[in-house]
């Protein structure tokens, strides 16, 4: 293709990030509520790829590693279990550190302003890289995906400005259907009570 017309590049994902898995506690992560840290884990990541940070675990650091704290344009993948998604940090978290059943990715710094992180974690969600991954995942009902597969996952990288707009899609339709989640949750609610009632009266006219 003519260089001067090519609109991306096809890249891998170590090129772009580092991936280091998460902080190495000891055994389960405890549940410490006067402890000073608090942990990500898998679970806190919804079914569309939304951090969810209103009941992070509250625990203390078990070992001797320096923990490598959250920051805000970080993105997490859940590399084990029935589900391999990817996460963006889209705000700054303090004193928080992720579990070592999830991939910390960080952009490099000689990359800032030519990559848009929540563009990646997008990409990492869509059919074509979940289908890499599904390739070269260990396991059948637990799958796990190791770190150099992950590292060699392709991205198509174009352009700053068509990242941005896409990030900002992405952004939106996540809103779009957390809103629509619990809208349909309400109303099942809603409609629960309704069917506890009709019985409960029923019940009472016997």
């Amino acid at each position: 293709m003519n260089e001067g017309k090519r609109t991306s590049d096809s890249v891998t994902l170590s090129e772009l990030v580092t991936i280091q898995a998460g902080y190495p506690f000891r055994g389960a992560i405890r549940d410490i509520p006067s402890g000073g840290v608090r942990a990500v884990q898998a679970k806190d990541i919804s079914d569309l790829g939304e951090l969810v940070t209103d009941n992070l675990i509250v625990t203390d650091l078990t070992g001797k590693k320096r923990p490598d704290w959250l920051q805000q344009g970080d993105v997490l993948f859940s590399a084990k279990g029935t589900r391999q998604l990817a996460c963006y940090v889209g705000a700054e978290l303090e004193s928080t550190v992720c579990s070592p059943s999830l991939f910390l990715l960080r952009l490099k710094p000689e990359l800032k302003g030519a990559v848009n992180t929540q563009f990646i974690t997008w990409q990492l969600n869509q059919p074509p890289a979940q289908s890499y991954l599904k390739r070269g995942s260990e396991g059948s009902l637990q799958i796990s995906i190791r770190k150099p597969v992950l590292g060699s996952t392709p991205i198509a990288l174009p352009n700053i400005e068509t990242q941005n707009t896409i990030a900002k899609l992405y952004e939106a339709s996540i809103k779009e259907n957390a809103l629509l989640h619990k809208l349909i949750n309400n109303r099942q609610q809603q409609l629960n009570a309704i069917a506890t009632d009709l019985i409960q009266n029923s019940n009472q006219l016997k």
